[in-house]
């Protein structure tokens, strides 16, 4: 049985905003597709509107010179450059992926963060050693009600992570996992 089982948590309980997986080393958490669909569209939306800046870098051209101020060149260029900035920095962060995952090897004493997007690939991973972590635990406060998230707070003193977003009971099972997988970890 993998370690989500040995609490009772995969058997005994219906996920619905977290999807434990297994994983080789430790075990892996992700945010579901359904809960946080808003995402999927965001994604695709802003995928959208980049296309539709880049393509705009080129329509422009097309355009009579007599409706450009000044050097119609110059106005043409720099519309263009600005056109596709816009446009290849909207798709780039749609790209990124903005749902969860969390993983925890044991064996390495690690807690690896990625971004999901909506095609389930990893985007940016970020690997923080344990000892690196200060606390990890449940926040309720700024979430909607029943929400939760599960924040890591470092030592370095930056700014909190957010690891995962889902339902207060599902995000407070995996932290009670987590903080009992860390303290084997540290006591072996």
């Amino acid at each position: 049985m993998h370690a989500l089982g040995q609490l009772g948590t995969i058997d005994d309980y219906h996920w619905d905003t977290l999807q434990p997986r297994l994983s080789n080393a430790g075990y892996c958490v992700r945010e579901t597709d359904g809960e946080f669909r808003h995402s999927s569209i965001k994604e695709t939306l802003l995928r959208f509107i980049g296309v539709v800046f880049v393509l705009s870098s080129l329509v422009q051209w097309s355009f009579p010179d007599a409706n450009f101020v000044g050097n119609p060149m110059m106005s043409k260029s720099l519309l263009s450059i600005a056109f596709a900035l816009i446009g290849m920095a909207a798709y780039r962060f749609a790209m990124k992926g903005h749902r969860a995952e969390i993983h925890f090897d044991a064996k390495s004493r690690t807690i690896v963060l990625a971004a999901l997007n909506r095609r389930d690939q990893q985007k940016g991973a970020r690997k923080l050693p344990l000892r690196d972590i200060t606390s990890i635990y449940v926040r309720r406060t700024d979430m909607a009600s029943g929400k939760a998230a599960l924040r890591i707070r470092l030592k370095s003193g930056g700014s909190e992570i957010t690891a995962l977003r889902g339902d207060l009971t599902e995000v407070e099972a995996v932290h009670a996992l987590l903080c009992s997988k860390v303290r084997k970890a540290q006591n072996s």
